[in-house]
């Protein structure tokens, strides 16, 4: 496992303050509150923004990269508060920082939300929380945070997953993990693609998104595939820690599958005024193991979910609005055990 992605695009101190200028701008309307005007606002400055910044973003949306990633370094990140000790208080909406990341968003699409993930907040907190130390959730810490694709369980994915760190955890060691499905099809035999893009699979829909349901048990979602689209570049979805087989073939396919991604993967430590938009449909994504001290200075990273093509998820939006609002406890997909 290589331990840096070695593309990287670094912003002097005299784009870091006209980038600040325009982030000002954007945070004029609260993106809780107004999600719609801070969107827009920051979609139509994102033509202000340096102008390699910009090249930068849009060749990756056009090709992708071959990490699986676009890492933005050396950002501003405006004033810091201590980081919260719950991710629901929704303290990054507030920040300076979210009008940054809202303007390189904004580059590759449209940011959204769902309902039942922190309340449908367009910037999410991500960061430790007592009691989840060792869970498969974005808030845990003692544990490794197993490859996945974001919220593999729906078909209204983001096509991009932004994290902004703003504050790096206390011993540096944190890290990112990207596998590329370049690297990934590398390792893998004809005959695994096969059963891979074959829909023998299911996953579970996340225990965040199922708050409030009535529903404690496993929500299943299937049959799907784990790969799908053209043989040379294929779409991904897959979580290791939701994700299994229908059958003892499948079941094969998938553990040849994580292997071939824990081989592929780069590790990344992001620091604070560090960007990283992960490619959803093309790569997997996790993180390694810190210790948390809740001490206000905690590992803190900012999340926004992005979309090339909002109208996908129009039936699920109440209001045309930025929210997708749907009940993943019942439905068409729900696998009847």
């Amino acid at each position: 496992m290589s331990q840096e992605a070695r593309r990287v695009l670094a912003a002097s101190e005299e784009e870091r303050q006209a980038i600040l200028s325009l982030a000002e701008r954007v945070c004029q309307y609260n993106p809780v509150e107004d999600a719609e005007k801070h969107i827009s606002t920051a979609q139509t400055l994102a033509a202000e923004l340096p102008r390699r910044f910009r090249q930068e973003a849009l060749h990756f949306r056009r090709y992708g990269s071959a990490n699986g990633g676009l890492l933005l370094q050396g950002l501003p990140t405006g004033p810091i508060p201590p980081t919260p000790e719950h991710a629901d208080e929704a303290v990054g909406t507030t920040l300076l920082a979210a009008g940054v990341l809202a303007l390189f968003a904004a580059l590759l699409g449209d940011q959204f939300g769902f309902r039942p993930e922190l309340s449908g907040h367009i910037v999410q907190d991500i960061l430790p929380v007592r009691g989840f130390e060792d869970t498969q959730q974005s808030i845990s810490s003692t544990m490794d945070l197993f490859p996945h694709v974001e919220t593999a369980f729906t078909d209204n994915r983001a096509d991009y997953v932004g994290l902004f760190c703003v504050r790096q955890d206390h011993d540096g060691v944190a890290g990112t993990s990207l596998s590329p499905i370049e690297g990934i099809l590398k390792m893998l035999d004809p005959p695994t693609v096969n059963v891979l893009s074959q829909p023998r699979f299911k996953t579970t829909v996340d225990g965040s998104f199922l708050r409030g349901s009535g529903r404690s048990d496993a929500i299943f979602i299937g049959p799907i595939e784990i790969m799908s689209g053209p043989e040379n570049r294929p779409r991904l979805r897959c979580d290791f820690a939701e994700t299994a087989g229908l059958d003892a073939v499948a079941g094969k396919a998938l553990e040849r599958l994580r292997m071939a991604v824990i081989d592929a993967a780069i590790t990344i430590r992001l620091l604070a005024g560090d960007l990283l938009f992960v490619d959803n449909n093309h790569s997997f994504h996790g993180r390694t193991a810190f210790q948390a001290r809740w001490d206000g200075r905690d590992r803190w990273l900012l999340r926004t979910f992005v979309t090339c093509d909002l109208s996908r998820s129009a039936a699920d939006r109440p209001g045309d609005g930025r929210i997708v609002d749907t009940d993943y406890s019942h439905g068409p997909h729900v696998l009847v055990a």
